[in-house]
C-alpha cells in the first residue's frame, strides 16, 4: 500500500484558474487562426468608428451635444476610417483563411501574419483614440499612425504575395486582382499620412474606386455564385471571365475618368454597368435567394451595385445637362448598400462556418441587416432631403446596425469550436 499523497492547494480560486484557462485559450486560438484574429481586429475596429461618428455628427446637428476632439477634419478621417479602417482586416482574415484553399497552398504559419497584424490592428485601433483624445498633438500624431498602419497592410499584402507566388493553381486571376487592389488601398492610406489633406482626394477616388469595391466586387463574382450553386442546386453557377472583367473595370474606369476631371462622361460607364448588374442579379437567383436569409443578405447587398451605379450616371447626367448633381449619393450607395452589406453577409457566413456553428442567419442578424439597408436608403436620400439632421439619423442607424452585430459575433473569435473541432 502507498502512502497519502500530498497535494499542494490551488492558492487561485476555483473561478479564477477557470478564467484563466479560458483566457489562455482564447489567445491561443486568436493568435493561430488568421481569421479569428484579424476579424476581432475589424469588429472592434468598426465599434470605435460607428460610435465616434455617430457622435461626430449629432453634436454637429444638435448644438447643445458635447461635441468629440478633433486632431484633423472630422471629414476627412471619416473618409479615411470608412473606406479603409476596418474592411482589410476582414478582408486579410478572408485570404488568409479561404485563399490558401484557392490558391492550394498551406496555410501561412501565425509567424508568417500576426507581426504585420498585430502592426497594422496597433496603427488602426489609435487613429480613432487619437482624433478624439489627443486633439492638442494635431494631425502628426495621426499622419504617423497612419504610415504605421500602411506599412503593416503592406507587410501582409507581401505575405499574401509569396502564397500567390507559390501556387501552381490554374484560376489565379481573383487573387491576383484582389492583391492589386489590396496594394491600391494601401497606398491611398499612405498618401493621407504623408500627404496629410491633400491625401484626401486620392482615398476617394483610389481608395474607395481602386480598392474597395473592387475587392469587394472580385469576391461576389467568385463566391456568391458558389453558395448559391450549393445552396440551391436548381440555380446554376455563372461567372465567366468576360463578366468579371466588367464588374471590376467598371469602378476603375468610373473613379479614373472623375479623377481626370470629366465627371460629366462617368454616365457612358455607369449606365451600362447599372443595366448590366440589374441581369445579374436576376441571373444569379436573387428572387430564389430569399427563401434564405443568409443568402439573401448576399445578393441584396450586390443589388446595391447596380443602385450606386444607376445614381452615379443619374448625377452625371445632371452635370451633362448643367446641374449640379447629387454625387455623395451614389458613393454612400456602394459604400453603404453595396459593400458594407457584403461585408456584414460575408462576415456572417465565414464566423458561422468556422465556428462550427449553424451556416445560417438567426433573427436578431436579420434584423440588424435590415437595418443596414434602411441606413443606406435614408443616407442616400439626405442628399436631397432638407436639414442636416438626417446625415446624424443615417449615422446612428449605421451606429445601431453595426454594434450590436459585433458584439454578438465578437466573443466567436476567442472561443472554441462549438463542434469540437480545431481552427
Amino acid at each position: 500500500m502507498t502512502g497519502p499523497t500530498n497535494v499542494v492547494p490551488s492558492l487561485e480560486p476555483p473561478e479564477a484558474s477557470s478564467a484563466s484557462r479560458a483566457f489562455d485559450r482564447g489567445s491561443r486560438l486568436l493568435s493561430s487562426v488568421p481569421h479569428r484574429f484579424f476579424f476581432l481586429v475589424g469588429v472592434s475596429q468598426i465599434v470605435l468608428i460607428s460610435l465616434w461618428w455617430a457622435w461626430a455628427l449629432a453634436a454637429r446637428t444638435w448644438s447643445w451635444l458635447p461635441a468629440p476632439g478633433a486632431a484633423i477634419a472630422e471629414t476627412t478621417l471619416h473618409a479615411v476610417l470608412m473606406i479603409c479602417g476596418f474592411a482589410p482586416f476582414f478582408m486579410f482574415g478572408f485570404l488568409f483563411t479561404a485563399g490558401p484553399r484557392w490558391l492550394g497552398v498551406a496555410q501561412p504559419p501565425p509567424s508568417a501574419w500576426l507581426p504585420a497584424g498585430g502592426l497594422a490592428a496597433a496603427a488602426a485601433l489609435l487613429l480613432v483614440p487619437l482624433e478624439v483624445v489627443a486633439p492638442a498633438a494635431g494631425s502628426g500624431a495621426i499622419r504617423v499612425a497612419a504610415g504605421v498602419y500602411a506599412a503593416g497592410w503592406l507587410w501582409l499584402a507581401f505575405v499574401f504575395l509569396r502564397l500567390l507566388r507559390a501556387s501552381d493553381a490554374q484560376d489565379k486571376v481573383h487573387a491576383t486582382l484582389v492583391l492589386v487592389a489590396l496594394l491600391v488601398g494601401a497606398s491611398a492610406v499612405a498618401a493621407f499620412a504623408f500627404a496629410g489633406i491633400a491625401g484626401h482626394d486620392w482615398i476617394r477616388s483610389a481608395g474607395f474606386w481602386g480598392f474597395l469595391l473592387p475587392v469587394f466586387v472580385v469576391v461576389c463574382h467568385r463566391m456568391i455564385p458558389f453558395f448559391t450553386a450549393s445552396a440551391m442546386p436548381f440555380v446554376a453557377a455563372f461567372r465567366p471571365w468576360w463578366l468579371l472583367a466588367a464588374l471590376v473595370g467598371a469602378p476603375v474606369a468610373h473613379g479614373a475618368t472623375a479623377a481626370f476631371g470629366f465627371d460629366r462622361w462617368t454616365w457612358l460607364v455607369d449606365l451600362p454597368t447599372a443595366g448590366l448588374v440589374f441581369w445579374l442579379t436576376v441571373r444569379w437567383g436573387l428572387v430564389q435567394s430569399l427563401r434564405n436569409r443568409l443568402l439573401a443578405m448576399l445578393h441584396l447587398g450586390f443589388l446595391w451595385y447596380a443602385i450606386g451605379f444607376l445614381l452615379a450616371g443619374a448625377h452625371s447626367l445632371a452635370l451633362l445637362a448643367g446641374g449640379i448633381g447629387v454625387p455623395l449619393a451614389a458613393l454612400h450607395a456602394l459604400a453603404i448598400g453595396f459593400a458594407a452589406s457584403l461585408l456584414m453577409a460575408m462576415v456572417t457566413r465565414v464566423t458561422c462556418g468556422h465556428s462550427g456553428r449553424t451556416l445560417a442567419a438567426d433573427a436578431l442578424t436579420w434584423r440588424l441587416f435590415q437595418l443596414l439597408q434602411a441606413c443606406a436608403l435614408v443616407r442616400v436620400a439626405a442628399e436631397v432631403l432638407p436639414g442636416r439632421a438626417w446625415l446624424a439619423v443615417a449615422a446612428a442607424m449605421w451606429a445601431v446596425a453595426f454594434v450590436p452585430w459585433c458584439v454578438k459575433y465578437a466573443p466567436v473569435y476567442w472561443q472554441p469550436r462549438a463542434d469540437g473541432r480545431p481552427g
